[in-house]
């Protein structure tokens, strides 16, 4: 099924510019939606990945701490 959308002047530039001239403006927009998917998967991973070194540091100070006494 196809679908009518508009877009300004300058994201269809910007599409224009950046697809490969075998592309249809589907199939450009398609990966641009898989690339963001996969960017908000990656910064899932490094928060929980940031999240994981916080509580990591802070608990071998309680443990040193422990240790100390």
């Amino acid at each position: 099924m196809t679908k009518l959308i508009r877009v300004e002047d300058r994201i269809y530039n910007h599409l224009e510019q950046i697809r490969d001239k075998r592309q249809t403006f589907s199939q450009v927009i398609e990966e641009l939606l898989t690339l963001r998917g996969s960017l908000f998967n990656m910064i899932n991973v490094l928060e929980g990945q940031l999240k994981y070194n916080e509580w990591k540091a802070k608990r071998l100070q309680e443990l040193e701490a422990l240790e100390r006494r």
